[in-house]
This record gives C-alpha cells, sequence and structure tokens, in this order.
C-alpha cells in the first residue's frame, strides 16, 4: 500500500534533540490548523522518540474532549500504561467517551470543571505512568494545550496538570502544541495563568516546496502520470500552505488519472470561493468588526489611523472592538503577527473571493441589531 505521508525526520530529530540532549525539556508549537502538526507528532516525532530512546510517549489531543478536557487526559494516560497496570480505570467509574475532535469548532458548547475525585483519578494515573518509566526517558505531547484558555471551567484542571507536571522527574520532556496563538498566549505569557514561564513558544514551520514534491511523486507512482510541479506549489501557497486542501487535490487527480492540474483546481475551487462555498460561510461566520479589520488589512491601510477610527465608529464599534477582533482573526487563523510586529493576511484564496465579490471597507454597513 502506498503511504502518502510525507515524512520529516530531520525536524523530529532537531525537536528531540532540544528537548532530550539541549536540556530545554518544555516546548510549545504554534502552527495554525491544517499545516500537519497532528501527523508529525503521530507519525515522526514519536517513532524517532522510540529509536532514541524514549520508552514511553503518552499523546494526548484535549480536543478529543471539548467540554471536558481532563477525561481526554486521563484516557491517555490510561491507554499509555501496559494492561496489568492500567486497573484504575474501573475504580473511577467514569465515562471516558471520545468525542470527534476533527470538526471546525474551537470552543466547548458545555465546558464543566473537573471533580475532585477526577482530578485525584488524573494525577494518581500521572504518577503510575512516571513509576512506569522507571526513571527510563518518557515524553508527553499535549495538543490543543490552548483549549484550556478558553473557559474559565478548566483553571482548576489546568493547575492541576501544572502541577502533575511540575512533578515531573528530569528524565520526562514535554511538548505542547497549539493552533490559537491568542490562547497560547494567554496560557504560557499571562503572569495569572497557571502556565506562565512554563514552556519556550516556538513557530511550527510550515510545509515547503519538498512537501508538493512528494504528492506529485505519489501521483506519478500510481497513475505513471508526470504533472507540473510548479502549478501545484503555486495552488498549495495559494491555499494557505493547507495540506489537506492540496493532497485533496492530488487525490481527486489519481481517482481522474489526470495531470489537469487547473481543471481538478477549479472543481475544489468551487466548493471554497462558489455560492455556499467556505468563503462564503467563513465570511458569514465574522463579525462586523472582524470584516472591517480584515477588509483594511487587505487594502494596505493603517488599522488605528483617523480614518480607520472613522470607519470603526461609523459602524458602530469601538477600538477596543477592533483590537478583539485582531485576536478572533488569528484565532481563526486568517491573520498572523509577524516578526516585525504586522500583521499579515494567510488564506489568499479568501481575499480573491472579497475581491471577486467586490466587499471593501466602504461597503460595509452597521448592523441592524447590536455593535460587535
Amino acid at each position: 500500500m502506498i503511504d502518502w505521508h510525507y515524512p520529516r525526520p530531520e525536524l523530529a530529530h532537531e525537536h528531540l534533540g532540544r528537548l532530550f540532549d539541549q536540556g530545554l525539556s518544555r516546548l510549545a508549537f504554534f502552527g495554525r490548523r491544517r499545516i500537519g502538526k497532528t501527523e508529525y507528532l503521530q507519525r515522526d516525532l514519536i517513532p524517532a522518540a522510540a529509536e532514541k530512546g524514549v520508552v514511553n510517549t503518552f499523546y494526548c489531543s484535549l480536543w478529543e474532549n471539548k467540554d471536558q478536557p481532563h477525561l481526554a487526559l486521563i484516557r491517555a494516560l490510561q491507554d499509555a500504561l501496559p494492561p496489568q497496570r492500567g486497573k484504575l480505570r474501573g475504580k473511577a467509574g467514569l465515562n471516558l467517551g471520545v468525542i470527534d475532535f476533527s470538526a471546525e469548532v474551537e470552543r466547548a458548547d458545555r465546558p464543566r470543571p473537573a471533580l475532585a475525585n477526577e482530578l485525584t483519578l488524573a494525577s494518581a494515573s500521572f504518577q503510575q505512568w512516571v513509576k512506569h518509566l522507571d526513571g527510563r526517558p518518557g515524553l508527553i505531547i499535549l495538543d490543543e494545550i490552548q483549549h484550556l484558555a478558553t473557559s474559565t471551567a478548566f483553571t482548576s484542571f489546568a493547575a492541576a496538570l501544572r502541577t502533575m507536571l511540575d512533578m515531573a522527574p528530569p528524565n520526562i520532556a514535554v511538548i505542547f502544541t497549539g493552533s490559537s496563538l491568542t490562547d497560547l498566549q494567554r496560557l504560557f505569557n499571562d503572569q495569572k495563568a497557571p502556565f506562565f514561564n512554563f514552556a519556550t513558544v516556538v513557530d511550527f514551520p510550515l510545509l515547503e516546496r519538498p512537501f508538493v514534491d512528494h504528492l506529485a511523486r505519489i501521483h506519478r507512482e500510481i497513475t505513471g502520470l508526470t504533472m507540473t510541479t510548479a502549478r501545484l506549489w503555486e495552488l498549495f501557497d495559494r491555499s494557505g500552505r493547507n495540506a489537506q486542501v492540496i493532497t485533496g487535490l492530488v487525490s481527486q487527480m489519481v481517482l481522474r488519472k489526470s495531470v489537469d492540474i487547473d481543471a481538478t483546481w477549479a472543481d475544489i475551487e468551487t466548493g471554497l470561493t462558489g455560492a455556499g462555498g467556505w468563503c462564503e460561510r467563513a465570511w458569514a461566520d465574522l463579525l462586523r468588526s472582524d470584516q472591517a479589520v480584515y477588509l483594511l488589512l487587505l487594502e494596505g491601510q493603517e488599522l488605528f489611523s483617523e480614518s480607520s477610527l472613522a470607519l470603526y465608529d461609523a459602524l458602530g464599534f469601538s477600538r477596543g472592538s477592533a483590537q478583539q477582533a485582531i485576536k478572533r482573526l488569528i484565532n481563526r487563523s486568517l491573520i498572523i503577527r509577524n516578526g516585525h510586529g504586522r500583521y499579515e493576511r494567510i488564506v489568499p484564496i479568501l481575499d480573491q473571493w472579497l475581491k471577486l465579490t467586490g466587499k471593501t471597507s466602504q461597503t460595509l454597513t452597521p448592523p441592524t441589531a447590536h455593535a460587535p
């Protein structure tokens, strides 16, 4: 069977070197969604850790159970233990059912604080896992850690988790990942947050041209046909380096036994930019203040110039609302803040749709209900 996975062994060795050789021990990766973080962790980093001598790695996505992330942690810990040690499961009488975390929703619908007995079980399971290592190297991977900053209901669990990790012996390294820079910063940079100054936040690298070449090789291996990778790379970059979108494009070309990138992309693009497509839905989901800020960035305007502030006032919201809009756009992976402190748009296809539909900051009208 042909494996579509794009291996990144050099990156895995670099990260493991920082953790186990350079003594950093705690890293937090930030990277927007759909750029291959989770697949990298599961297919590259964890196997490379085993090759390096890491005896046991437990991986937990806190999006597995958005309403009760502490149960996701307990499940991951229980699964990481050998069968003969996983006896705490029956004692707790808890339902550790999995909730689908592949959806786009980033917030819990009904967040629930962890109960005292649940925190006790989490701590006991963690101590049992540490005991199982017996001083040998272990690795903890907590995916979507920023979720703990999205509700005050998670405060007690976040504090308990910090205490557990503080008690971990030096043979254990920790990796956090997050897809919301704002929430990550709130979790690690806020002096009142449980994880203040606990890990170094670093950008997770985007996939580059070799990823596109990898997909082209798979296409050629299956179909015997050769495609033009330059055009494929152009579309990949245009999609905001979205690995899911470009892999879907190549998959469709394989099914069609085609090398016509543009014809296949046109069908996919219809689902993105056509009536009722992703762009239209994503735009409709934004508050008016979010739309105004995004359009001003698209037009190359300063967000807090006199004219921009006048626009905000005309639309019925304040400078503070505009600042909150920036955070929401970052959380939605529509913009980023670069190393020079400037905000950049990162989804070119949305920009194209806005231009095609004639939307500008001047075409916005005040909401009929309450201002955002």
